[in-house]
Formats: C-alpha cells, sequence, structure tokens
C-alpha cells in the first residue's frame, strides 16, 4: 500500500474517530443531563418528608370536663334522725295491783258452836234414881211379907212412883231441851256458813269485778298507747319514704342531667375529633398524591436517564469497535513501515497507562445480584446485576486486567452500614475516589496482592457492593484512550 493510500485511510480512520467521539460526546452530554435530571429528582424524591398527619392527633374524650363525681354524695340520709317512737313507751301493766293481795279469810274467825255443850245428868241421875227405888221397893216387898205397914208402904210406893212420873218428864223435857240446843246449834251453824260463804263469794265477785275493771283499764290503755304509737311509726314511716321518694327523684334528675352533659361534650368531642380526622386524611391523600407524582417523575427521569445510559453505552461500543479498529489499522501498515509499529505500540502504552491510572475491582469482589451476590469474574455480559441506582441491570461488557501484586493501590473500604468495598484507589464509589471519599465511612485499610482485577459496563453508571454504589470506570478509561488516540 503507498503513502497516498495509508494517509487517506489513516484520515477516514480519523474522521470514524471524531464521528464516534463525537457521538460519544453527544451521549455524555445527555447522559449528564439526564444524571443530573434523575440526581434533582431523586434528591427531592429523598427529601420529601412523609410528615404523619395523624401525629398529633390527640384524644378528644381526654379532657371533657365534665363533672362525673358521685351526685349521691351530698345527699342527705332522711332516716339518719329518725325517732324510735317506742322509745318512751311505758308499761301499762307496771302499776298493775293484785286484786287478791289483800282478801280475807271469811272462814278463819269461825267458832265451834258445840264446843261449849254440857252433857244432860238428868236421864242418868234417874235412872239412878230408878235403880234405888227399884231395890227400895224390893226391901219394901220383902217387908209386909214381914209384916206390917202394907198401906203405908203402898202409899209411899204410890209416892215414889208419882216422883218417878215427874222425874220421867222432867227428863222428857231436858231431852227436848237438848235436842232444841243441838237444833239450834246446828242452825246457827248452817247460817253462820251461809253467811260466811255468801260474804265471801261477795267479795269474791267484788274483787273479780274489780281486776276485770282494772285489765279492761289496763287493755284499754294498752290499745290507746299502741295505736297511737304505731300512728306516729306510721306517719314516720310515710314521711321517710315521701322524703326518699323525693331524694330518689332528684338523684335521677341529677344523673340525667349529667349524662345528657357527659354526651353533649361527648358529641362535641366526636364532632371535632371527625373534622379534624377528615383534615388530616385530605392532607394525607394530598400527601400521597405528591409522593405519587415525585415517584412518577422519577420513573420518568430514570426511563429517560436508561436512555441516555444506552446511548451513551453503545457510543462506547462504538468507541471501542473504532479503536480496534484503528488498531488492526496500525497493525496492517505495521507490517510496511517500522514507524507504524512505534505509533502502535505508543497506543499500547497509553491505553495501558491510562488503565493504570484508574485501576479496577480485584478479583473474589461479590457484585450485588437480585437475590444474590455473585463474584466479579463470574459475571458476564448479558447477566443482571443490582445497578447503580438500585435498580436491575443487565451487564452490557466485561473488562479483565493483569494486575502488579507488588503495588498496594488497593482500599478496602468499610461503610456505617457494615459493608466493606474492595477497590483501588482511584476507583469511584458514589462519584468520589477511594482514597477521597469520607461519607458514611468508618475505616480505610489499604492492600496489595493483587494479580487480577475486573471492571463492569451496565446500563447506568455502575453497580452495588453490599449496597453500595460503585461507578463503572470503563467509559472514563475510553474516553481518555480516545483523546490520546485523537492526539496522535
Amino acid at each position: 500500500m503507498g503513502k497516498k493510500a495509508k494517509r487517506r485511510q489513516r484520515r477516514a480512520m480519523n474522521e470514524m474517530n471524531q464521528m464516534v467521539q463525537g457521538q460519544v460526546d453527544y451521549f455524555q452530554e445527555q447522559q449528564q443531563n439526564a444524571q443530573n435530571i434523575a440526581d434533582q429528582t431523586r434528591a427531592e424524591f429523598d427529601a420529601f418528608e412523609f410528615s404523619n398527619p395523624m401525629a398529633g392527633i390527640q384524644n378528644p374524650y381526654a379532657n371533657i370536663t365534665t363533672d362525673f363525681g358521685n351526685v349521691a354524695a351530698g345527699m342527705t340520709n332522711y332516716a339518719a334522725d329518725a325517732r324510735n317512737v317506742y322509745a318512751g313507751a311505758q308499761n301499762v301493766y307496771a302499776d298493775a295491783e293484785n286484786a287478791f293481795e289483800n282478801m280475807e279469810n271469811l272462814y278463819e274467825g269461825m267458832e265451834n258452836r258445840f264446843e261449849d255443850m254440857t252433857v244432860d245428868m238428868r236421864a242418868a241421875e234417874f235412872e239412878r234414881q230408878q235403880g234405888a227405888q227399884q231395890r227400895a221397893n224390893i226391901l219394901q216387898g220383902l217387908r209386909g211379907a214381914a209384916g206390917t205397914s202394907g198401906v203405908a208402904g203402898l202409899a209411899q210406893a204410890m209416892a215414889n212412883q208419882g216422883a218417878m212420873q215427874a222425874q220421867r218428864i222432867s227428863a222428857g223435857i231436858g231431852q227436848q231441851e237438848r235436842q232444841n240446843q243441838m237444833l239450834a246449834a246446828q242452825e246457827g251453824s248452817r247460817i253462820d256458813q251461809l253467811q260466811r260463804g255468801a260474804g265471801m263469794q261477795l267479795q269474791q265477785q267484788t274483787r273479780a269485778g274489780r281486776m276485770q275493771t282494772q285489765a279492761m283499764r289496763l287493755a284499754g290503755a294498752s290499745e290507746q298507747q299502741r295505736m297511737i304509737l304505731g300512728g306516729a311509726s306510721e306517719q314516720q314511716q310515710l314521711v321517710m319514704k315521701g322524703a326518699a321518694q323525693l331524694q330518689g327523684l332528684q338523684f335521677q334528675g341529677a344523673m340525667q342531667a349529667q349524662q345528657l352533659s357527659a354526651q353533649a361534650e361527648q358529641l362535641q368531642a366526636k364532632g371535632g375529633f371527625m373534622a379534624d380526622m377528615a383534615e388530616r386524611e385530605g392532607e394525607a391523600a394530598v400527601q400521597q398524591a405528591q409522593y405519587g407524582q415525585l415517584a412518577t417523575g422519577l420513573g420518568m427521569d430514570y426511563g429517560m436517564l436508561a436512555g441516555a445510559n444506552q446511548g451513551y453505552q453503545n457510543a462506547l461500543a462504538n468507541q471501542m469497535s473504532s479503536m480496534g479498529m484503528t488498531a488492526n489499522m496500525y497493525g496492517s501498515q505495521a507490517q510496511g513501515s517500522m514507524g507504524l509499529v512505534g505509533d502502535l505500540v505508543g497506543t499500547a502504552a497509553t491505553a495501558s497507562a491510562i488503565k493504570g491510572s484508574f485501576l479496577c475491582i480485584p478479583k473474589g469482589v461479590e457484585i450485588d445480584s437480585i437475590d444474590k451476590t455473585i463474584a466479579i469474574e463470574d459475571i458476564k455480559p448479558g447477566d443482571t446485576v443490582i445497578g447503580y441506582n438500585g435498580e436491575p441491570v443487565k451487564v452490557l461488557q466485561k473488562h479483565e486486567y493483569l494486575e502488579d501484586p507488588t503495588k498496594e493501590r488497593f482500599y478496602k473500604v468499610k461503610f456505617n452500614n457494615g459493608s466493606i468495598v474492595n477497590v483501588c484507589d482511584m476507583h469511584e464509589i458514589k462519584g468520589v475516589a477511594a482514597k477521597d471519599i469520607t461519607e458514611d465511612v468508618i475505616s480505610k485499610e489499604t492492600h496489595g496482592g493483587v494479580e487480577f482485577s475486573y471492571d463492569l459496563l451496565t446500563e447506568d453508571l455502575g453497580y452495588r457492593i453490599g449496597d453500595i454504589p460503585v461507578n463503572s470506570m470503563i467509559p472514563k478509561i475510553a474516553t481518555a484512550i480516545a483523546e490520546k488516540i485523537k492526539n496522535k
């Protein structure tokens, strides 16, 4: 190939590289603008304060001032001063007299009318004399038989007989007198008994009447007292019953008034609470709508960012392809010219130097995936990982680099969420080089011994390690290489 053709080839390649670089610059600008918009929207989204409209809500019933005191506390016990109407009752039988206490024994003074009766001796004396006369008669009879005095003896016998008759009559009279005395004594005793019996009966009747009269008087007084006390008690009960009923009605009225007052205050509190809740629910609805609006806008911004990222990644892919073509061109030209070999060697050295200024992720570092973590060396283009913005993204490219294990330029950066991000000193975390980052950082530890490192080109700015956003450095390396090639 002639020099003129080689110059045209280099010129055409340079024009293609310029076009590709223009494309990269354009989509990089678009990506940056979309990123700025998305970052702003995300900042607004993150800064959105979810104020709790219910936070200051108060119990409307907490300070109800209705006096729920015991309305019965001050009520008077109307029975407290009630008097015992029977307290002064007297025993109407206490002074009752025994009507039989002073009764006299009417038989106590009775005399035995037969006690002083005498024995009538005349009949005995008559009998004695009769016996004597009989003896005299027997002697006289014996004298007649002896002799002389018969007439005289007979006269004497007649006289004696008359005397005897008189004595018999006298004895009969004495017997009648004795009989009359006995009859008189018996009749006197009978009359005395009748008189004493009648007196006793009269006395008993008198005392019985007196007792009956006293009992009737006492019974009447007791019944009167019972009626008076019963009437007083009934009157007192009626008064206390009426007072209790009146007190009950007053208490019931006070309770109803208290309940009505409480109900009124509860209704007022309930109405105020409902109005407050309606206002707070309205605030929550507006807040939710605002949050939804921000979320929708953020989704749209991330959609635009995803498109810009895709365009930028495509431009980078084109750039990488262009650089490959450029390298092939220099390689083919090197066969005809040692000068061009120098250019190629210079370009390779430039790429290595640029890569060395950024470095990458050590082998063995786990990258966040949807449901697990994957070692970076095991990830392939087309795999899905958690992107820089926390959403699932596809891996477009994976770059592998040979490292110098003697250099201690790698950092183990520990964050306050417990995650450790292992990258080189210039690899960016949250857009800041690892050696310079301080946000949420607890500690940093440098180390060497890395033989291989890797980096991933994704659909957004990078990927996540332990939920920490880590930037992909491939776009910056490609841009730096393109600038070096363009300036050759």
